[in-house]
């Protein structure tokens, strides 16, 4: 006899109402997809478990393996619906760039070279996430900058088109009027045979950066008008994606665009993207961190803290590690996607010190124990997606060092955390 318990993933596919197919698709006998129903709509109900019997066991063995079902014990807290909403999955396929912008989110994680993600390891994901319904937006592949020799870009927009899924790809539009161009292993006549292969696999829209790196880069916006261009007469769906852009650089591209195509763009599209104070920019910041109002800040953020228990995206980073907030670079993990599988990650997310601490509103708290002795070693924080990203980082690192240490950090290796987190976020005071 052995007592079964539900998991997230179960539930996950009851409210979304995908449990059907995927047990259609087992091909079992009748019977036993009748008693594969019947057991799990009931275990979904019942907490304390369901004893089955050894006649069951290689069905339960099973759905154990398929994530549906698990041997351990769970509260209902664990078996809560962390990606009930999420519709979408955006992958970093590298932290790598040929540009150094001033405003980037990954200024401070960037390597030496370009390290990419496992394809292998995308493309399992592509399919969990189908199944999971985690991809009913589409999926988006970005960098860093994946337009670049080495990247495993176009092979993953092949695998999405052959599930189904639509893509999106992000690019800063450097191979614009270029010749010779490389991207993975495959090298491009021109910057049009580059268009011409993205609608060959199908790609749904491609984005375009459009920002004031202009300035660093001058040759850069006649770059991106180009391949905006391409896309025109191509009819291939793009965007800018405008972050914070003065309006002059913002009416120079439109006056662009519109001389070089003689009219008005057709399949354009303007995507507004705020600019936080994590990265570069916050270097701009002047004055000293107040701790007490990062948690209004944080409530006051666009996704208002849901973000962090209940989002709508999920971002995959080049080393495999997915979080909830892409506002969050190098934090707020809820598993790897190199060492798990997504329903495995699904039925863990629960149990995530970020997931915990901001679904049971505990912020106020953490911030007056963990962060308000050593506001002074911070710059100010203007930004909500900031406020809630340093925080969820520091949640996620204390946690994982309590845990590692088996008792609470002392004073001076809490400060020398805060040293390390705010360096990485360039968020520290200048004289420290």
């Amino acid at each position: 006899m052995t007592r079964i318990y539900a998991t997230a993933t179960l539930k996950h596919l009851l409210q979304r109402r995908r449990l059907n197919p995927i047990i259609e698709r087992w091909n079992l006998e009748q019977q036993k997809t009748e008693q594969c129903f019947q057991l799990l709509r009931q275990l979904v109900n019942i907490p304390q478990g369901i004893v089955v019997d050894a006649e069951e066991s290689p069905l339960v063995n099973h759905l154990i393996e398929n994530y549906l079902v698990q041997a351990d014990a769970v509260s209902p807290k664990d078996l809560g619906l962390p990606f009930v909403f999420v519709e979408a999955i955006n992958f970093e396929l590298t932290y790598g760039c040929n540009l150094a912008c001033a405003h980037c989110l990954q200024d401070a994680l960037r390597p030496q070279g370009f390290h990419w993600i496992s394809q292998e390891a995308v493309i399992r994901a592509l399919k969990d996430g189908q199944w999971l319904g985690l991809t009913t937006l589409g999926v988006n592949f970005t960098g860093g900058e994946i337009f670049m020799p080495g990247s495993p870009v176009l092979g993953l927009l092949a695998v999405a088109r052959d599930l189904g899924i639509p893509a999106r790809a992000n690019t800063n539009a450097w191979w614009g009027g270029r010749t010779q161009i490389t991207i993975g292993t495959h090298t491009f006549a021109d910057d049009e045979a580059v268009v011409e292969a993205l609608i060959q696999q199908q790609l749904g829209r491609l984005a375009l950066s459009l920002d004031n790196r202009y300035q660093q880069y001058p040759s850069l916006l006649d770059r991106v008008v180009q391949v905006a261009t391409l896309c025109e007469a191509a009819q291939l769906s793009y965007e800018f994606v405008a972050t914070d852009p003065s309006p002059e650089v913002v009416y120079l591209a439109w006056d662009k665009l519109t001389q070089r195509i003689g009219c008005q763009p057709c399949y354009l599209m303007m995507t507004p993207m705020e600019k936080v104070d994590v990265g570069a920019p916050a270097r701009d910041n002047q004055g000293t961190l107040k701790a007490k109002t990062l948690v209004e800040l944080a409530v006051k953020s666009p996704c208002k803290t849901y973000g962090f228990y209940r989002p709508y995206f999920l971002h995959v980073a080049p080393h495999g590690g997915i979080r909830s907030c892409m506002q969050a670079p190098n934090g707020s993990w809820l598993g790897n996607i190199m060492q798990q599988r997504l329903p495995e990650i699904l039925n863990r997310a629960s149990q995530s010190p970020v997931y915990r601490l901001f679904k049971d509103e505990g912020l106020a708290a953490f911030c007056d124990r963990y962060l308000t002795p050593w506001q002074h070693l911070y710059r100010n924080v203007t930004h909500g997606c900031t406020a809630s990203a340093l925080l969820a980082r520091l949640a996620e690192e204390i946690h994982r060092q309590e845990a590692s240490l088996c008792r609470p950090l002392a004073t001076k290796e809490l400060e020398a955390l805060h040293q390390r987190i705010g360096k990485e976020y360039h968020l520290l005071q200048p004289t420290t």
